[in-house]
């Protein structure tokens, strides 16, 4: 029986790694692209009021809940919010119908990766838990 939980253990342990891979580049790449969009809005003539306001949130959406999952340990909320961002992307090329199709698998694949891979690692480690008690 020990075999079984220590397996679960490193089998947790390997998805929150992946998770964390696999978000924190995506976080800080997503961010870039976000200031290069808010960029080409402020050259435009966007408010700059609006202009930091959309980055503010853009900073929550992607580098926070990166954050929230990978250091805080708040697995669940930080995966939730990268099921969220992954779903605010598939409503904005919906919106947007000329942008390329490998675009929205480059940036859809990774947030959906990293917060099923988180949700399931904390669901896995509870579960574990329970087995010990």
């Amino acid at each position: 029986m020990s075999n079984i939980n220590s397996k679960n253990k490193y089998q947790i342990i390997l998805m929150r790694w992946i998770a964390r891979l696999v978000s924190i580049p995506w976080a800080y790449c997503a961010l870039g692209l976000v200031w290069f969009v808010a960029g080409v809005g402020l050259e435009e003539g966007m408010p700059l009021a609006l202009n930091i306001t959309i980055v503010f949130i853009a900073f929550l959406l992607t580098l926070g809940a990166t954050i929230i999952a990978g250091v805080w340990s708040m697995e669940v909320f930080g995966g939730t919010v990268l099921l969220v961002d992954s779903l605010l992307i598939f409503i904005w090329f919906g919106v947007t119908p000329q942008l390329p199709g490998v675009l929205f698998f480059i940036l859809i694949s990774p947030p959906l990766l990293a917060g099923l891979l988180f949700i399931a690692s904390s669901r896995l480690s509870k579960k574990s838990q329970e087995q010990h008690v």
